[in-house]
């Protein structure tokens, strides 16, 4: 099936590319201000990540508590992250694309589905307006805890 485009966030962050990065990739940094996940299971280090690389990922969504299966199906840090997750529903897949600009980084995150059925496809459509309501949140946090690290690291 054809993937579809869920959501899309940019931003510019006045912040250093390996800042963004490191809030963006580190669970000790990610656990702060995404509050949909509980927690990751590597399957090495963390620090050893790289494409190809597989995780568990516990979240809860609503009241749901999910486990995913993860995957890095791309990585290269700290410009290009592609994370991917199969599912019932489909393979679930969130690009982020990372710039350096000459006041700090352009930070991109595309959110796309390729639904496992027509239902799913159907359901996709139809809900991924609901979309935006859940990521802009994650993703505004996000940057305030970039500022946060940068204002305490000074």
């Amino acid at each position: 099936m054809k993937e579809i485009q869920c959501y899309r966030f940019e931003s510019e962050i006045e912040a250093d590319i390996d800042l963004v990065f490191e809030c963006l990739n580190k669970d000790q940094h990610v656990l702060k201000w995404n509050t949909q996940i509980i927690e990751n299971h590597y399957d090495g280090a963390e620090s050893d990540l790289k494409e190809g690389s597989m995780f568990t990922t516990r979240q809860k969504i609503g009241k749901k508590v999910y486990e995913l299966q993860a995957v890095y199906s791309k990585y290269d840090p700290p410009f290009y992250a592609v994370v991917e997750t199969k599912t019932k529903e489909g393979i679930s897949r969130t690009e982020y694309i990372l710039e350096i600009l000459p006041e700090g980084t352009k930070f991109i995150a595309n959110v796309t589905l390729i639904p496992s059925n027509w239902i799913y496809k159907l359901v996709t459509n139809m809900m991924k307006w609901s979309f935006k309501y859940v990521y802009d949140e994650q993703f505004n946090q996000y940057i305030e805890y970039i500022y946060q690290v940068e204002y305490e690291r000074r």
